[in-house]
């Protein structure tokens, strides 16, 4: 019945799906680069079949067909996470969501767009621009993450900490649940649509989004050099507590510093310290405002004025870049913490701390999300290549976690590589709530299964927590840690 069930989606679509081995191995992998010899005896990430639907009747038609006849399917858009959450672990259908694309209208009087969630949120905002509008807040992706894949996350990133996370933007979805029936889901439906909202692709397939937009206003850039990470902390407060607060702030501790200088994309040639960037947007009146706030903190700390406007504009043009650093080394392992801002000095005191045990050079910059809490990422070089080396260092990404978890931190996303730490991420309450949303409307745990909710067998949080602690102690006993 499988078999038939495959085959009768492959002759509907056409063109429009694959079994080809080929083109399958590209959906078995993001941006993740782990050895095939580690994932292949644990996971079944080869899709059966990889089909591109161009509507929501097209998902329904589908999840219809898989559903009846027991078969996984993984939703999956841009894949721009490192957690395997767009990734099959059990074979099946992946459908891949980058055809249902384009804004569906603007209303201009509501302040609202409705867009097909496979949109990619930089074609959004070339829209919205063209009509003088914009996105409240938007990913770091943004060229490549779609609406419906960063709803399906946090939804937390820039314009956050002035905007509020994405799902107290949107209005409505458009969700094909696994049996294949369509519904629109609003912030008083049964279930509400933030059931949906960083479910990750486990409830059903998201295809429409109906969310709030803002006024394209002009925007004033600062880039402030700080000698270290506590002065650093102390901008960073009072510019987030001030009257008028910045649409994105981002940092970017002494090591990163260091090494954008040696690979050449150092802005204003900053070699040492830290640096911190704040980006304003708003009327004329709001820019002037927050124009004398900046001045104010100047004239409080004359060693470190901002670099010229001009730099802080470019820095903010290339605010896409931030993995321009992968260029220092062959590949990068590391992981990303949601962090309570007042725990931000003694974390990234004890990342230090933990690189020098390691020998390694670990990175951190991040973004304040919230008034409470940043998201950073925090990680080292390392070399695929080198297969002994580079497994060895995976035990060093759970001693990032851990750090982050002393100071009331947790992983950032779940997918299938964050699951040992869903105690950490959810309360248990939480935690047995989302189970039973699960258990609703997707009985039979074929939507994306293996992810969020449970841990995988061989990653119970006991076998993974002593396997990594191997690894990492391997690490360190043999000197094979990253390179400074």
């Amino acid at each position: 019945m499988r078999r038939e069930a495959l085959q009768q989606i492959k002759q509907k679509y056409g063109n429009r799906a694959t079994d080809s081995r080929f083109e399958c191995s590209l959906y078995s992998r993001d941006l993740a680069s782990i050895p095939a010899f580690i994932v292949n005896p644990l996971f079944n990430t080869m899709p059966d079949l990889v089909v591109r639907p161009t509507s929501a009747e097209e998902v329904a038609e589908i999840l219809k067909v898989v559903y009846t006849s027991d078969i996984p399917v993984t939703p999956r858009a841009g894949a721009s996470t490192a957690y395997f959450g767009s990734i099959p672990i059990k074979g099946g259908v992946v459908i891949d969501l980058n055809l249902i694309n384009g804004v569906v209208g603007l209303s201009e009087t509501e302040m609202t767009v409705t867009t097909k969630a496979g949109t990619t949120w930089s074609d959004l905002d070339e829209y919205l621009n063209s009509k003088g509008f914009s996105s409240k807040s938007f990913p770091s992706s943004a060229p490549v993450a779609t609406v419906g894949g960063w709803f399906c996350m946090k939804g937390y990133g820039i314009g956050s900490l002035k905007y509020g996370s994405l799902l107290s933007q949107v209005k409505a979805i458009e969700v094909v649940l696994p049996g294949g029936e369509i519904r629109r889901f609003f912030r008083d439906s049964e279930p509400p649509l933030d059931w949906f909202f960083a479910s990750e692709g486990t409830l059903g397939v998201i295809t429409e989004v109906e969310l709030e937009v803002r006024k394209l206003n002009p925007m004033k850039h600062f880039l402030m050099p700080c000698p270290d990470v506590s002065e650093m902390a102390k901008i960073l407060a009072a510019v987030k507590d001030a009257k008028i607060p910045p649409y994105n702030l981002h940092f970017a501790d002494q090591q990163c510093v260091r090494r954008l200088h040696k690979l050449g994309f150092s802005p204003g040639q900053i070699e040492a310290g830290c640096l911190l960037a704040i980006d304003y947007e708003g009327t004329v009146e709001e820019l002037t405002q927050a124009q004398e706030i900046m001045a104010a903190l100047i004239m409080d700390h004359p060693k470190m004025g901002p670099l010229p406007e001009e730099t802080a504009k470019t820095e903010w043009t290339e605010k896409f870049m931030a993995l321009r650093l992968k260029r220092g080394g062959p590949s990068i392992l590391g992981g990303e913490v949601w962090l309570p801002i007042r725990e931000l000095v003694g974390y990234l005191a004890d990342i230090q701390k933990m690189a020098a045990r390691y020998n390694l050079e670990v990175l951190s910059y991040g973004h304040v999300v919230t008034p409470q809490h940043a998201t950073i990422m925090t990680f080292f070089y390392a070399d695929e290549k080198r297969t002994v080396d580079y497994i060895l260092n995976f035990g060093l990404i759970k001693k990032i976690y851990d750090v982050g978890s002393r100071h009331c931190g947790y992983p950032y996303g779940v997918g299938l590589w964050n699951t040992p730490y869903i105690g950490r991420i959810f309360s248990p309450l939480r935690l047995a709530d989302l189970r039973k949303r699960k258990k609703k409307l997707d009985p039979k745990g074929l939507m994306n299964p293996g992810k969020v909710y449970r841990w995988p067998f061989m990653m119970n949080p006991l076998h993974f927590g002593l396997a990594m602690g191997i690894l990492a102690g391997l690490a360190r006993l043999i000197g094979r840690g990253g390179r400074r």
